[in-house]
């Protein structure tokens, strides 16, 4: 009888032990693993001027402000819900480097949730750009959405 309780009391640290590290390890992978997808907000230039022949060169000049982020994480909290401060931590603004406008990048703890978070904060930012960026009397700004895949 005693060998059996000694084999027991053997057994308990290392099962214990391997329980400890599943959680600890458990917990680790859910608050590091993160993964980043991008959605863009492209700008646009068309003229409301009819077209002399000449070559009229259109620039736009929009840069990234930190009200672009708050505003963009506002929209977000009124259509999927929560708070801006829950998105704030988990989006990026920055100006686009493959066409001229803003990428806005998310965090997200899967593929398909950061795209998703990425997508839905390139339209709210493109509602916020529509909004408050007027337009010069010559041409009008227009704000696309380019999703990866369109």
């Amino acid at each position: 009888m005693r060998t059996f309780a000694t084999q027991h009391q053997r057994l308990i640290l290392p099962i214990l032990l391997a329980a400890v590290l599943v959680v600890a390890g458990a917990l680790w992978w859910t608050k590091t693993i993160a993964f980043t997808r991008t959605a863009l907000v492209a700008f646009s230039v068309t003229s409301s001027q009819p077209s002399d022949g000449a070559y009229h060169a259109e620039q736009i000049s929009i840069s990234v402000s930190p009200t672009d982020l708050s505003e963009t994480a506002e929209r977000l909290a009124q259509t999927r819900g929560g708070t801006a401060a829950d998105y704030q931590p988990d989006l990026t603004i920055s100006p686009a480097t493959e066409v001229a406008g803003m990428s806005v990048t998310a965090r997200g703890r899967t593929p398909s949730a950061a795209q998703s978070l990425a997508n839905n904060g390139a339209e709210a930012l493109r509602s916020h750009l529509v909004q408050t960026r007027t337009d010069t009397s010559t041409s009008t700004i227009a704000f696309t959405v380019i999703t990866p895949g369109t």
